[in-house]
């Protein structure tokens, strides 16, 4: 979709969302089935995906496990966030590659060391916006899509996270470094 639609789309949304908010409200579902071993099937929708544990870890690794999902859904949700803000503020966004890199420590959800926190401890975002755009309206996206994204959101604010932004001007170097 050009970024003119994406930004015509999500304009009419809001604006729908403005004069009745009950329509903004709205569920999420997703049914997981396991039986033996690790391995679940996961649907929602039309769509579904395998999920299960490393062989290392008790499964067959028939599918990524819950928290590669959770780094990739993170992932997907900041690089779509920017492509529709990027439209909506009129900031061309030509392509994005998002890291994410979690730091944990094991001994947490094991119960080994009740001091340890359980689950992730810090988060790193790398991002990467090529753009013909100047770096500074490329990083107003980016702050923007950050501060309100639903996953970003959903993440604990215990977590610590850590941003970091390359913007490379499509057709030469990079424009920006670090935010």
């Amino acid at each position: 979709m050009a970024p003119s639609a994406i930004k015509a789309l999500y304009e009419r949304w809001a604006n729908v969302m403005r004069r009745r908010p009950t329509l903004g409200r709205a569920s999420g579902h997703a049914r997981v089935r396991m039986g033996e071993g690790y391995a679940c099937q996961v649907e929602w929708s039309e769509s579904s995906l395998r999920a299960d544990q490393a062989p290392g870890e008790g499964g067959d690794g028939a599918g990524p496990h819950p928290e590669q999902l959770m780094r990739a859904s993170l992932g997907a949700s900041l690089a779509m966030g920017y492509r529709t803000w990027g439209a909506r503020l009129e900031t061309a966004i030509e392509a994005v590659e998002v890291e994410v890199t979690c730091d944990y420590d094991v001994r947490g959800q094991l119960g080994v060391d009740a001091g340890v926190a359980i689950g992730w401890q810090r988060v790193l975002f790398a991002v990467h916006i090529d753009s013909s755009a100047d770096a500074a309206a490329v990083r107003r996206v980016v702050e923007l899509a950050d501060r309100l994204s639903p996953l970003l959101a959903n993440l604990s604010p215990a977590i610590e996270r850590i941003h970091t932004l390359t913007v490379r001007r499509v057709g030469s170097g990079p424009a920006d470094g670090n935010r």
